[in-house]
C-alpha cells in the first residue's frame, strides 16, 4: 500500500476494469475522479437462459409448463423466455440482448413462472449482479430459484463493454 502509487485509492474492481478501459490509464481515471466525473461502465449484456432442473410441480399431474421473465432492475428493460408444456426440467436455450447505461449499479432478475389457462403462477426467482460477468466477460454457472424448495437455472452470461466517462 504505497500512497504514491495511482492504484492507491482505486478499489479492487476498478483496477480490475482498468484493463478492458481502452486505453484510460490509473493516473487519468484518478485525475477525472477528482474533477467530479463518474466511471460508467457501459455494454451489451447477453443473458443465455440455457435451462432449469428440478422446477417445483404447480399443475394437479405433477408437472409445470415454466416460463423465464428477465428484468433488468434499473432500466427496466424485459423479455420473456417461451413456455415449455408439462415439464420440471425445461430446455430453452434462448438468447436475450440488454443494453446497460451503468454496469455497476444495474441488477438482472430472472423469475421463473408457471404459465396456466387461468393465469400464471411465479415458481421463484434469481437476483444478480453483473459484477462477476463484467470481470469475467463471459460466465456459465447454475443459480438457484430463490424462493422454490428446489430448482435450479442454467445460464450463459456475456459482456460486451463500452467504457465512457461522463460528467
Amino acid at each position: 500500500m504505497n500512497p504514491s502509487n495511482p492504484d492507491f485509492g482505486l478499489t479492487s474492481m476498478e483496477r480490475a476494469l482498468l484493463q478492458g478501459t481502452g486505453g484510460i490509464d490509473s493516473a487519468s481515471l484518478v485525475n477525472s475522479a477528482s474533477t467530479k466525473k463518474d466511471f460508467v461502465i457501459r455494454g451489451v449484456l447477453s443473458v443465455t437462459v440455457l435451462s432449469a432442473e428440478d422446477l417445483p410441480s404447480t399443475d394437479l399431474r405433477g408437472k409445470s409448463d415454466p416460463f423465464v421473465v428477465l428484468t433488468m432492475k434499473k432500466s427496466d428493460q424485459k423479455s420473456k423466455s417461451r413456455v415449455l408444456n408439462d415439464t420440471l426440467n425445461p430446455v430453452w436455450n434462448q438468447t436475450f440482448d440488454f443494453v446497460v447505461e451503468d454496469g455497476l449499479h444495474e441488477l438482472l432478475m430472472l423469475e421463473v413462472w408457471d404459465h396456466d389457462t387461468f393465469g400464471k403462477d411465479k415458481m421463484g426467482r434469481c437476483i444478480m449482479t453483473l459484477t462477476r460477468v463484467i470481470l469475467e466477460e463471459e460466465i456459465t454457472d447454475t443459480f438457484l430459484i430463490d424462493g422454490t424448495p428446489s430448482g435450479r437455472l442454467n445460464l450463459h452470461l456475456k459482456w460486451a463493454p463500452q467504457p465512457i466517462i461522463r460528467d
